[in-house]
């Protein structure tokens, strides 16, 4: 999850860097299909793998405390 956000980050300030017009490399590097620059498909595609992975750690957590509570009342008399 770490290397998901420490990508995010650079990624974003290579965006501001891009808007501003200091750094224009993968500015000027269109995606056909979304005609958008290359730049901001990457960012889209990290915030997704956060989300995703974010969303995917929170179900296995709940699935994780269903267990423990099945596995208690199991124990009891």
């Amino acid at each position: 999850m770490i290397w998901w956000v420490l990508v995010l980050t650079v990624l974003t300030i290579l965006s501001y860097l891009a808007d501003t017009g200091v750094w224009t490399l993968l500015q000027d590097i269109r995606v056909p299909l979304l005609n958008a620059s290359l730049l901001s498909v990457l960012l889209l595609l990290c915030t997704l793998g956060i989300l995703i992975r974010m969303l995917y750690m929170r179900s296995r957590g709940e699935k994780e405390r269903l267990r423990s509570m099945v596995h208690r009342l199991e124990q009891k008399p």
